[in-house]
């Protein structure tokens, strides 16, 4: 980790509130969940999406099949899939592999270490060279932030590379990775107690809410 850009990067911020007041889209936090506008934003039409309340509990299915069932699931593939069902590497039919994961649509850059505040510097830094759509809190302790795929593999390789190097997960370079669903629900139920404490109110406890939104990156 190359904590003398981190360190760097962070003297320009924003923090996590004023990342939040720089949303192009303004952000709401309401007693319902809005998952299934930023999924028809995200994944227009009705393609395959695999969608779990845990990585052992999912299910693939059409997305228009998905509609009003999705407050309450945690995590989705960021790409559409390809086909209901494919192959794991272990041979098996599953509805959640590499194998019946179509192209990649969202990068996901997600944080587990540092603040809240240092995590949304190192976004807001990430913007400068790919299309941020939206971030994601996971309601414990990391923000997820989804950049909408319209480079070569070979350029997102490097973006992701640098994202790695500032702290960035490793794992979310696999297009089959499960990643934290938008406006959806923790499966344990966790409050957002970090989210408080960088300043951000109104969050229903157990929301992976979302914190910014920018859909004019997606065509």
């Amino acid at each position: 980790m190359n904590r003398a850009a981190i360190a760097e990067i962070m003297k320009s911020g924003p923090t996590l509130l004023e990342f939040v007041s720089r949303s192009p889209e303004q952000i709401q936090f309401t007693p319902q969940s809005r998952v299934d506008m930023f999924i028809d934003t995200l994944f227009p039409g009705d393609p395959w999406l695999c969608v779990g309340m845990a990585s052992n509990c999912f299910h693939t299915a059409r997305r228009e099949v998905w509609r009003g069932r999705l407050h309450d699931k945690s995590l989705i593939v960021p790409s559409p899939m390809c086909a209901q069902k494919g192959r794991t590497k272990q041979g098996k039919l599953s509805c959640h592999s590499e194998d019946n994961t179509g192209p990649r649509r969202f990068l996901i850059v997600e944080f587990d270490k540092g603040s809240l505040d240092q995590q949304a510097a190192i976004l807001w830094h990430l913007a400068k060279f790919a299309p941020l759509a939206l971030v994601v809190f996971s309601g414990s302790k990391s923000c997820h932030g989804w950049f909408f795929c319209e480079a070569a593999e070979d350029k997102l390789q490097r973006f992701f590379d640098y994202a790695v190097s500032l702290g960035a997960d490793p794992k979310t370079w696999s297009r089959s990775q499960f990643v934290r669903l938008p406006d959806g629900k923790r499966s344990d139920g966790k409050a957002s107690d970090a989210l408080k404490a960088a300043g951000v109110e109104n969050v229903p406890n157990g929301r992976q809410a979302v914190v910014y939104f920018n859909s004019e990156v997606i065509p």
